[in-house]
């Protein structure tokens, strides 16, 4: 079955009846409450609560039409219903996404309950939700930023807070932040790793823990790591080194305690990491973007993290002031360990032990010595592929003597699949190593699963991949070469993230660290935070990204904050306008396809051309989000421009050019343009087949998601499920996506990872079409398979979908819509072809009277496809062509 375009519509055919007061019993209370994106979020900045919740039923047709807020300083007060922070009020709004908060001003680092009910469609209100919270930030910090006096590249820093507290605390909370990293225990227990990658500068990231719960009566104490690199290329920002805590405790009748870092806080210079003579790894870009850990735990203090700990001998710490660092409570989720994975063998070689995990992942090794002597040195090696090739580094140990545990958990983490092991005394069992797997927290919740295995295990990996390549921000984590925060990247791994995804923030982060480093002329950096690099075609995705962001988050506040950024880009870029041609020629480094590709990049050229379109319209779509309509006019008039200048300059009338002095044939050129449907729909056909003709593309890692996106979006999904056979290597290699699809590229670098939300949005159709999935089509491309299934989770609730090509001609087409959203289904037709189709046993095609269901709000006969319009419930469309109209759904 092909994927058609809309076309015009050329009958109404069916509207359906309301659906019946009441139906279904009582309303259920909404679920899933969050607050900024995030569930009881313990930091948020003041005043920007965005508050988002969805409905509960399986009644057809359910939709939210009003809803009611409230908001309270106590628990208490809201259980009674006195909202002294915010009663919105009976609301008439089906808005569900990050309503945006309107009630008094909330002061700093307090907690804040809420709750919400709803009306439908019949005007029975739901009861309230179980109530959630959340907290506000501190708006002025009075702790300052401490370090230990020292100011060497590769920098580890120790430190300590011992204070005492009479009472438990109602409440206790930590507000952290470290230019680059910390490590935070209290009262010996871990509590988090972080912040985000961040530029402090303008746009820095501090986190928030909750310590009620482990704070006692008498003495408690703080302990942290600060680590700061210093001399990164494109990896991060080299600020200056800092650790800055704020702890709050809030106990009954309104007394309270703050500390935080200051000189009274105790340093250790010398700790067990060695910090001189570092070896560091990354080549091109990427140099120094990671060292070596070298570890002494000679030098180690057994215990220092505990509350009984001698530290006397410790210094006080020193005070910086870093007066420029501007910092926000991190939304984005937090990294951490994920897995702890056993080795699939453990191999004697030549004095050393190999070690595989049968697949490589981002993390650290955990390996357990029992009979080393004091001063032995062990040294871990790491590669990527099996045969100890694809080298990515080393970490090494000096033991202590005796059985003891070396949890390199801190620093850059290593890309590996297979370690190499010298100065292990005795044997290595496999008992005694273990693979830390590490990413930033992942609530994941879509699915796919087709009749071909091979797209099976593809999907897998891709979502595994874009998983672990988010360490702190979106990264090419191969330790080889890279750790760097690229634009495209971010577009490939993000969108893999949102269709598979519950969390929707790191995402959110990546728009506003660009926007943050936007250069003063309105380009955008191709790396961020690190503000390094110009490509033209990668500063494009930034307007994607953000609507995208939009899409799946519906914040509308995110679009009215970054408006202005978009126009000033929009300003920029227009400057490399030609005024005949209306193509662009911009500036800088130029990449139309990357990393093992052929179609030629510069000039007049089509990929930059056809994001130029995209983003013109996406500003179209954002400025009337907004309600500004003259401005969103002239976008969509500068966007037609550009499009018609493609077609008149670049197309052939078969194929179009990569670039307007080069007249060869390069399947990626026609694909970019079929990506955004720029082509005269009349002739998608015959630019369809000339991409199939041209036969199996090479193309690189980056221009893959392009063309995919193209032949999917025209039908062509056959050929898709064939060439992704390409895929094959890195399933076999090491189960991890590569740079590019050839091995001597990156081999731990999910921007080939785009599968993992393609299958989604083209094979299984499901595509959003508003802010917060308020609505959204379901377009599945079934070429080349016989069924296919899958889910996405969204602010609305999880939209699943499967079909499957039956015998006889038969296709079925089973899709959940989730309550309060609104869904189109595109059923491809043929004139020659007598189509029928039921839903749940009732015909819908070719049209009755009227259907006696809530749910089915219309169907739209056109001449290439049978739109469905359905609201909320669960439904099977049956589709029967008669048998001499042959097979349904052969491409």
């Amino acid at each position: 079955m092909k994927r058609f375009a809309v076309a015009i519509e050329v009958a109404l055919v069916l509207l359906t009846v309301p659906s019946a007061p009441g139906a279904g019993g009582r309303l259920t209370a909404p679920v899933g409450l969050l607050v900024n994106g995030v569930r009881n979020p313990l930091a948020i900045d003041v005043d920007a609560a965005q508050f988002t919740w969805m409905s509960v039923g399986d009644r057809r047709g359910e939709a939210q039409t009003a809803y009611q807020i409230l908001v309270a300083s106590r628990p208490a007060r809201l259980a009674t219903g006195r909202a002294d922070c915010w009663d919105s009020g009976k609301v008439d709004s089906d808005k569900s996404a990050s309503v945006e908060y309107a009630g008094r001003g909330l002061p700093p680092t307090t907690r804040f309950w809420w709750k919400v009910r709803i009306w439908d469609e019949t005007g029975q209100a739901s009861p309230y939700s179980v109530p959630a919270y959340f907290d506000t930030g501190p708006k002025e910090w009075t702790a300052h930023f401490i370090w230990d006096g020292t100011s060497n590249l590769n920098n580890f820093a120790y430190f300590r807070k011992v204070f005492p507290v009479n009472r438990k605390p109602d409440l206790a909370k930590v507000y952290v932040s470290a230019h680059n990293d910390y490590l935070l225990y209290f009262n010996g227990q871990l509590l988090g790793r972080g912040p985000a990658r961040c530029d402090p500068y303008h746009y820095g990231q501090y986190n928030a823990y909750d310590i009620t719960k482990l704070v006692k009566a008498g003495r408690n104490v703080f302990a942290a790591i600060g680590h700061w690199q210093g001399n990164w290329n494109d990896s991060g920002v080299n600020g200056q080194p800092g650790l800055l805590l704020e702890t709050r405790l809030a106990f009954p009748e309104g007394r309270s305690l703050t500390i935080g870092t200051d000189g009274s806080w105790k340093a250790l210079t010398h700790t067990g990491f060695i910090e001189t003579n570092a070896t560091y790894f990354g080549g091109a870009g990427g140099k120094n973007n990671r060292a070596a850990i070298q570890f002494d735990s000679r030098r180690e203090p057994n215990g220092w993290r505990t509350i009984n700990f001698d530290d006397s001998g410790w210094k006080s710490a020193t005070v910086v002031a870093r007066p420029g660092y501007h910092l926000f409570a991190q939304m984005a989720p937090a990294e951490r360990e994920q897995a702890e994975l056993k080795p699939v063998s453990v191999k004697a070689v030549g004095g050393a032990w190999l070690v595989d995990f049968g697949r490589c992942i981002d993390g650290w090794p955990k390996l357990t010595m029992r009979a080393n002597q004091r001063g032995d040195i062990v040294r871990v090696e790491y590669f990527q592929t099996s045969g100890e090739r694809k080298s990515s580094g080393w970490d090494q140990y000096t033991c202590r003597g005796g059985p003891e545990t070396w949890d390199a958990g801190f620093g850059r983490h290593a890309s590996f699949q297979v370690l190499r092991i010298t100065g292990y005394a005795g044997e290595l069992k496999a008992t005694d190593v273990r693979g830390i797997w590490a990413y930033s927290d992942a609530d994941v919740a879509g699915r796919f699963r087709c009749s071909s295995p091979l797209l099976n295990s593809i999907y897998r990996m891709c979502v595994r991949s874009a998983q672990q390549n988010v360490q702190q921000g979106m990264i090419s984590v191969d330790a080889n070469r890279e750790q760097s925060p690229w634009l495209a990247d971010s577009w490939n791994i993000g969108n893999v993230l949102l269709y598979n995804d519950r969390d929707t923030m790191m995402l959110d982060k990546v728009v506003r660290d660009y926007a943050a480093e936007q250069r003063p002329d309105g380009d955008f950096y191709a790396c961020s935070p690190a503000a390094k690099y110009r490509i033209a075609e990668w500063s494009m995705y930034w307007p994607m990204l953000l609507w995208q962001q939009y899409l799946f988050s519906g914040d509308g506040a995110l679009l009215r904050e970054m408006a202005p950024h978009l126009a000033h880009f929009l300003d920029w870029i227009r400057r490399y306008q030609d005024p005949a041609t209306k193509l662009l020629n911009p500036p800088g480094w130029r990449i139309s396809d990357y990393a093992g590709g052929n179609m030629p990049s510069g000039g007049y050229n089509v990929a930059t051309a056809c994001q130029y379109y995209e983003d013109l319209r996406i500003a179209w779509r954002v400025f009337s989000a907004l309600g500004r309509t003259n401005q969103s006019r002239k976008y969509l008039r500068e966007a037609e421009a550009v499009k018609a200048g493609i077609n008149s300059n670049l197309f052939n009338g078969q194929y179009y050019l990569a670039r307007t002095d080069r007249k060869g044939m390069f399947p990626l050129a026609s694909a970019w343009a079929l990506r955004f449907a720029i082509e005269p729909e009349a002739l998608k056909p015959k630019v369809l087949d000339a991409i199939l003709k041209a036969g199996r593309p090479d193309i690189g890692g980056y221009g893959g998601d392009a063309f995919y996106s193209g032949l999917f979006n025209a039908g062509g999904g056959a050929f898709v499920v064939r060439d992704l056979a390409r895929y094959r290597p890195m399933l076999k290699e090491n189960k991890a996506n590569w740079e590019s699809f050839d091995v001597r590229g990156e081999v731990n670098h999910a921007w080939t990872s785009y599968p993992g939300y393609l299958f989604l949005k083209y094979i299984c159709g499901i595509q959003p079409t508003s802010g917060g999935f308020a609505t959204f089509d379901v377009r599945p491309e079934t070429g080349g398979l016989t069924f296919a299934e899958g889910a996405v989770p969204t602010v609305k609730g999880l939209i699943a979908t499967r079909w499957e090509k039956e015998a006889g001609g038969r296709f079925s087409l089973r899709v959940t819509v989730p309550p309060n959203t609104r869904a189109s289904l595109y059923i491809p037709r043929s004139p020659k072809r007598k189509l029928t189709i039921t839903e749940s046993g009732r015909r819908l095609w070719p049209v009755e009277a009227k259907v006696e269901d809530p749910g089915v709000l219309a169907v739209h006969g056109a001449s290439s496809f049978i739109n469905c319009v359905v609201g909320a419930g669960t439904y099977r469309f049956d589709v029967q062509n008669s048998p001499s109209a042959g097979s349904i759904g052969r491409s």
